[in-house]
């Protein structure tokens, strides 16, 4: 009996999976099928996969389910998505727009920090960005980490690197509720 690769056996949620098919994805990639049981149970998970093997939706989909999903909603951040690079971190956020009507926002250097909070004001629910203007935001007070369920850290590996890694390790460190 061979496994069933749907995403609804991924127990992905149904407006994701159809946002997924209005994107012509019908099927979980080898990737996705392995990582998205594991983040949906709340573990802990490091993964390595080739660019282009759908690695992003891989930890977004149960992520963002899981958000959809949330009985007692919020109005404060709930996944911070941490990217080594200003055009990674704008995919990334392309992706989430792609998939949910989820509030979220896009924080990096470069761009204007007071449209920036601004966009803080409006509670997202998801907040992309990269270490350095993350971790400023959060020293401004202005970034408020206390109810965050996940982290990701896409491309880990540039992000310990010795140019991002204080300010990787002083944001990990930075939220004040156990994750």
């Amino acid at each position: 009996m061979e496994k069933d690769t749907s995403f609804s056996a991924l127990d992905i949620s149904e407006k994701l999976i159809e946002k997924l098919l209005l994107n012509n994805i019908t099927t979980p990639t080898a990737v996705q099928s392995q990582v998205i049981p594991t983040i949906a149970t709340g573990k802990s998970l490091l993964f390595q996969s080739e660019t282009g093997t759908g690695n992003t939706f891989a930890y977004l989909l149960p992520l963002i389910t899981k958000i959809e999903n949330d009985a007692n909603p919020t109005k404060a951040i709930k996944l911070l998505v941490i990217a080594p690079t200003i055009e990674l971190a704008s995919q990334i956020k392309t992706q989430v727009q792609l998939i949910t009507q989820v509030k979220s926002t896009l924080i990096v250097g470069g761009a204007p920090i007071k449209r920036q909070i601004e966009n803080l004001k409006e509670k997202p629910a998801i907040v992309v960005g990269t270490p350095a203007r993350l971790l400023e935001l959060f020293h401004l007070k202005k970034l408020k980490l206390e109810y965050i369920n996940a982290i990701v850290l896409d491309e880990v590996d540039r992000l310990i690197s010795p140019e991002l890694r204080d300010y990787t390790l002083d944001l990990l460190n930075a939220p004040k509720k156990d994750i």
